[in-house]
């Protein structure tokens, strides 16, 4: 990918809501979070914004859904590419502040 093309997908997933979400994620390693979680953790009152999201975030690779059986809440998780991802964005941060 050229680096101009990375840096504006770069740009484009650095919104505060997204960042909130990825950090969360990441936080809880493996055990990730199920929708009722992802909700109280970052206080919106729409799940509807935290479902466009992570919808996003899914279709990009950056986070997978993982269906638990017998009646557990499925949870979703960082991918590995999701991690590196928050990383240099965070990492990007750090050198412009």
């Amino acid at each position: 990918m050229p680096e101009k093309d990375r840096k504006r997908a770069l740009e484009s997933l650095e919104t505060p809501h997204i960042m909130k979400i990825m950090a969360a994620l990441k936080s809880k390693g493996d055990v990730g979070l199920s929708n009722a979680e992802m909700d109280s953790l970052l206080g919106t009152a729409s799940q509807w914004l935290i479902f466009w999201d992570l919808r996003e975030l899914t279709s990009l690779g950056i986070v997978e859904f993982h269906v638990h059986l017998f009646g557990e809440a499925g949870t979703y998780r960082l991918t590995q590419l999701g991690r590196s991802i928050l990383d240099e964005i965070q990492g990007a941060r750090h050198l412009t502040q």
